[in-house]
């Protein structure tokens, strides 16, 4: 754990403007900065920074928090993630509690490692940019390979010369050991038994490899010549592992957030390829298989994965694994999607021949998730016979076993055992809950109201900021989406609504029932009302005895107007103890502040979501009271003086959001 201590010195340290700042177009409005909001597409500012208060806020989204919760957010990083990626900026060591002293000497050298590697990369990357410019042969590949100086800078593409050791211009010791261990030199003993030194990279073309925090931690690099690989990736070292990074997550990252989603692809020159034509949110696994780490990394970004394979049966066999690794993440919230390209085509080729529009069009026509693990399950057997439907059942029943409990999980199992004329409990699925019409309902649940995000806040000065092969804001994608936006609305990654914060909370941390209060309580729709009354009979108020009486009452609860099915979202007609279980689905921000025992951030996330709702609720009051007193001839000064009070009570809660 992080002590809190240090997360409260951390805050001090560093000015969230300048932070921002880096990633968003700000401008001075008052005592304030205001700009357009990273979270959503708007076109009037609605988004601010307190840099007395050390606090962003949007009014649009309700996006909010401090320097840590933009991070996490805008980056997609985990909190300890964020915390260490300030504390570097800030030149602090982050401490870790119950550590010993050979375990912080340790951890403290291994920081110190990894800050002079990162110079090493970072000068290299700089170096081989420079030699691109220098270099017809890499020019004319980029050029018949349809890359543009533009996108080229955009991902900074480089050349490394021919020649032995062209680093050693770059760098005044070149025997220094880093050298190595940041993977840009082999070390090696001729026959004589002498040392010898010379660059890993010579005569390719550079892919510098980011990480989600924008600094260079390895290369990729494709050889100009007849050399061996073809492709060539650093090694790993204590920067980079190909199990853990990918390719393109930080030049791609404002694109992936504008389309909702992000495509997995295998090449680097598909990366650059796809995003030359418009289409940024692609990202490359680096020589290998995606693994969980890929999958956590990129479900921070967007709500749906697409991973796109070549059609042959190599590309089969990584599909196959990749749906495995996908189960475990799959929910109604979070999807998956498996693209495959025409034979003899990868996305390179296929945008260069096809053009954007169709390989969208591709993407969209894919089959879902619940298709592919059909197809993958039954493949090869003869679904008209006992035989043949038994070994399905076997193979849907193991793949199954693989996905959280949710809706999405149930709903597949019911698809499946119809095909394989079987019961759920033959895949080891529990039946459903009977279903009845849905009661109609007001517009009270909070939906599209801005949400709730982390943070604490305090004064904090003094922000340093981080050395990057690319700082302050992304270029934009020259066309991206156009004709897309057009026909169809991006799918954005899903906010959670003011009130479903609040049950979300509420379900991790039941002791907070006391705390809510009745004018709250009253903004909330009827079934999240009976929630919490719900929450209140409950002895004990631990989540683990609340989360076995929800599954308890299960049986016997009715579960009618099932809309959405998004969990952790509100749905008209859910008994109590089935609400909770949706609200009790993971959601990895607010899942992530409670393991770190984030207290005072979890708190912010109540209190904020609270006050928004009291705030939207007075809101739509003065609205209907001063349409009635301007429809009035003559208006009452009792009226008035109500209409008045509203006002003030509402411009005080707009004060306490960026307090």
């Amino acid at each position: 754990m992080i002590p809190q201590a240090f997360i409260d010195t951390l805050l001090q340290r560093v000015d969230i403007v300048e932070l921002v700042g880096s990633y968003v177009q700000l401008k001075k409005a008052g005592i304030n900065y205001s700009g357009l909001c990273p979270f959503h597409t708007e076109k009037s500012p609605s988004f601010t920074v307190s840099a007395s208060k050390q606090f962003y806020h949007c009014f649009g989204c309700g996006a909010h928090g401090t320097a840590v919760g933009f991070l996490m957010e805008h980056l997609g990083l985990s909190f300890p993630q964020a915390v260490e990626d300030l504390a570097r900026r800030a030149g602090l060591e982050v401490p870790q509690e119950q550590a010993s002293e050979n375990d912080k000497a340790a951890s403290a050298a291994h920081r110190d490692q990894r800050v002079r590697l990162m110079d090493c990369t970072l000068q290299a990357a700089k170096f081989y940019q420079r030699r691109l410019k220098e270099s017809p042969q890499a020019i004319d590949y980029l050029k018949r390979r349809g890359v543009s100086g533009e996108i080229a800078k955009r991902y900074h593409l480089g050349y490394s010369p021919e020649g032995w050791q062209p680093l050693q211009s770059v760098f005044a010791d070149y025997e220094q050991v880093d050298l190595v261990d940041a993977g840009l030199v082999i070390a090696s003993d001729d026959e004589s038994g002498k040392s010898k030194r010379y660059d890993r990279f010579r005569n390719r073309l550079m892919f510098p490899i980011l990480s989600a925090r924008g600094e260079v931690i390895g290369f990729g690099a494709r050889t100009l010549g007849s050399d061996e690989p073809k492709y060539l990736n650093s090694p790993e070292t204590p920067l980079f592992s190909k199990g853990q990074n990918l390719y393109g997550v930080f030049e791609g990252r404002t694109a992936i957030r504008e389309a909702g989603q992000v495509w997995v692809v295998e090449g680097y020159m598909d990366v650059v390829a796809l995003a030359q034509h418009g289409l940024g949110h692609a990202v490359a696994t680096l020589g290998t298989a995606t693994t969980e780490q890929h999958l956590r990394m990129l479900i921070r970004m967007a709500d749906q994965v697409v991973f796109m394979f070549d059609g042959d049966a190599a590309g089969q066999r990584a599909a196959a694994k990749a749906l495995e690794i996908g189960l475990p993440f799959a929910t109604p919230k979070t999807t998956f999607k498996f693209v495959f390209l025409p034979n003899k085509h990868d996305p390179d080729s296929f945008v260069r021949e096809a053009g954007a529009q169709a390989l969208l069009d591709h993407v969209a026509a894919a089959p879902p998730l619940s298709s592919f693990l059909w197809t993958q399950s039954v493949a090869d057997q003869d679904l008209a016979t006992p035989e043949g439907r038994a070994a399905a059942s076997v193979e849907v029943r193991r793949l199954l076993a693989l996905m959280p409990a949710t809706e999405l999980k149930l709903q597949i199992a019911q698809a499946c055992a119809k095909r394989l004329e079987c019961d759920l409990a033959s895949l080891g699925v529990s039946p459903p809950v009977s279903r009845s019409a849905a009661p109609v309902r007001s517009d009270r649940s909070g939906r599209g109201d801005f949400a709730s995000r982390s943070s604490t806040h305090a004064n904090r000065p003094n922000y340093r900021s981080g050395d990057r092969l690319s700082e302050g804001r992304p270029a934009a994608v020259p066309g991206y989406g156009q004709r897309e936006r057009m026909e169809r609305r991006p799918v954005r990654r899903s906010i959670p609504s003011l009130a479903d914060r609040l049950m979300q909370i509420l379900v991790r941390q039941p002791h907070r029932v006391d705390s809510l209060s009745h004018e709250v309580l009253a903004t909330l729709a009827p079934d999240q009302q009976a929630l919490v009354q719900w929450v209140r009979r409950q002895p004990g108020r631990q989540f683990a005895s609340l989360h076995e009486a929800a599954l308890a009452a299960a049986g016997d609860q009715d579960r009618s107007g099932w809309e959405g099915d998004e969990p952790g979202h509100y749905e008209p007609g859910l008994a109590p103890a089935a609400l909770f279980q949706r609200y009790a689905q993971p959601e990895i921000t607010l899942d992530d502040l409670v393991a770190q025992d984030q207290s005072e951030m979890v708190q912010n996330e109540w209190d904020r979501a609270a006050s928004g709702l009291l705030l939207r609720d007075l809101q739509a009051r003065a609205t209907s009271l001063a349409k009635s007193l301007g429809a009035s001839q003559t208006a009452s000064p009792e009226r008035l003086s109500e209409l008045r009070d509203l006002q003030a009570k509402i411009a005080e809660l707009k004060q306490s959001l960026m307090q």
